[in-house]
């Protein structure tokens, strides 16, 4: 049984690095996951690292704004979750913001989030990792939404926010459309490699279907 803390700290899934390539995936200086296998590697980020953070919670925490409490032998300190994962530029970079000395102790999550939901795209329903994912929080006025967020999930070495889609969701009511539109603009900015460009429809869909399921909206 995992734990939300073995969550946020797992290691990544990338078959290079989990073969000894390190976590920027390179053989004599030169980056494997370009050429290579890398149909479950990142879409966002551009490198140098393309794997893609493997933890299922960090995308909805980082939405809803959410801290982590870090506590070592020298004391304690709080870290947005936000900033809790990193996205590597050489070997000598964890992919997470954890220290050697310290462990996670605590998530603190604000009060008072808004209406929030999380969509996972699957291969299969039961015992498999997202392809992709996207956590929508909204606060709306009315019908009409004030403020946004919307966090991708699987298709970065972070979570990997999306201000183009919070931008095209200000003012808007929550329809199929709207939403539909936020999912284009959420990855507006994607870069797929040779074997996944099919994340990129993945993560269209997850950031309609998860702002549908705030407002509770059928599609």
């Amino acid at each position: 049984m995992g734990t939300v803390g073995g969550d946020l700290c797992q290691r990544p899934r990338c078959w290079y690095y989990r073969q000894g390539f390190g976590l920027l995936a390179t053989r004599d200086g030169k980056p494997l996951v370009p050429d290579g296998e890398n149909k479950y590697h990142a879409i966002f980020g551009g490198g140098p690292a393309y794997f893609v953070s493997p933890s299922s919670l960090g995308p909805a925490l980082v939405a809803l704004g959410a801290k982590v409490k870090l506590v070592s032998a020298k004391g304690s300190r709080e870290v947005a979750v936000a900033k809790f994962f990193v996205a590597p530029r050489d070997e000598n970079t964890r992919e997470i913001a954890l220290l050697p000395n310290e462990i996670l102790t605590e998530i603190v999550v604000p009060a008072g989030a808004g209406r929030s939901a999380t969509y996972e795209v699957r291969q299969k329903e039961a015992l498999d990792w997202p392809l992709a994912t996207a956590s929508v929080v909204l606060h709306m006025r009315g019908n009409t939404v004030a403020a946004a967020k919307v966090v991708l999930g699987h298709v970065a070495p972070t979570p990997w926010e999306a201000p183009e889609a919070e931008k095209a969701l200000l003012g808007k009511t929550i329809t199929a459309e709207s939403a539909e539109e936020a999912g284009k603009a959420a990855v507006s900015g994607a870069q797929p490699l040779s074997q996944n460009a099919y994340k990129v429809q993945l993560a269209k869909i997850a950031v309609k279907r998860a702002l549908l399921e705030a407002v509770k909206v059928r599609a």
